[in-house]
């Protein structure tokens, strides 16, 4: 229903439509009351302390300001970054090894010198006849390998066995340990220098013996063909082994057993390399007091 015409459907006569717009506007433009500002200038002009609040307000404040501060700073200290006391612990370890290596650079130093007085006082003749006579002694113990012209003597089985011999030589077309014996004595006796068997070198304290039907060499089993190498003059060698025991020896094999026995030299230019020998321990020899 529409309302009528009366004081309660328009606008009082005579009062301006914009007044309630102008009071808006102040009220958004002067948000403080003039009392209270009027008020806060007279207290500021008069010099009156602020209020107890305000003050406990402010130290409140700067106390909580101070205590975040102090939590910031331990927690910075605490998590310092690993990789920085990693390098500590690594520098740390640097200088110890560079002490440590200090003292063993003095310490060979120090041998050394001592080493150059021995020297000097073994120096000369003395010193040059002694390490020529412990090459000797190397050698003919084994103890090093050589290398040098000589001669080998190669046996492996007949192909088939041969009938039994009457001279106890050997009683079928097989090598067995007696026949590399022999041989191994006839190049000694003839002037070898160093001899070996499939590779294995002797010495004083080495044996050839037989398990069975299988050669041994200090305890080694070896399988034909056996090659017997020595290091020595290839002529005198061959000579000699041609013309003594052992060389009628290898003649017999030939001739009765079929067992194939064959004689090479070997110059420098084709040299023989035996190495030393495995074992050179001693069971009843020993050194005399100086």
């Amino acid at each position: 229903m529409t309302r009528g015409p009366g004081p309660a459907g328009r606008e009082p006569a005579g009062r301006d439509p914009a007044a309630s717009t102008a009071l808006l506007t102040e009220v958004m433009t002067r948000p403080l009351d003039p009392g209270y500002a009027a008020a806060a200038r007279r207290r500021a002009e008069s010099g009156a302390p602020r209020s107890r609040a305000g003050r406990g307000g402010t130290w409140l404040a700067l106390l909580a300001i101070g205590a975040l501060l102090a939590v910031a700073g331990a927690r910075a200290a605490a998590a310092e970054p690993a990789a920085d006391r990693g390098r500590q612990a690594l520098l740390q370890r640097i200088d110890d090894a560079t002490t440590r290596s200090d003292r063993l650079t003095a310490q060979v130093a120090q041998a050394q010198a001592g080493n150059a007085e021995l020297a000097a006082a073994l120096g000369g003749a003395p010193a040059a006849s002694a390490d020529a006579r412990a090459e000797g002694l190397a050698v003919a113990a084994a103890a090093t390998a050589v290398t040098g012209p000589g001669l080998q003597v190669v046996l492996d089985d007949a192909p088939e066995d041969g009938s039994a011999g009457s001279d106890g030589v050997t009683t079928s077309g097989r090598v067995v340990d007696r026949d590399v014996q022999i041989v191994v004595n006839g190049l000694w006796q003839n002037g070898a220098e160093a001899v070996a068997v499939n590779g294995q070198r002797l010495s004083s304290l080495s044996s050839i013996r037989a398990a069975g039907e299988a050669v041994l060499v200090d305890h080694r089993p070896l399988t034909p063909p056996y090659t017997i190498s020595a290091i020595g003059d290839p002529a005198a060698l061959e000579t000699g082994l041609a013309t003594s025991v052992a060389g009628r020896y290898l003649q017999v094999l030939r001739d009765n057993y079929d067992i194939p026995a064959e004689v090479t030299t070997r110059s420098a230019q084709d040299a023989l390399t035996l190495p030393a020998a495995p074992r050179l321990d001693l069971r009843l020899a020993r050194a005399d007091a100086q």
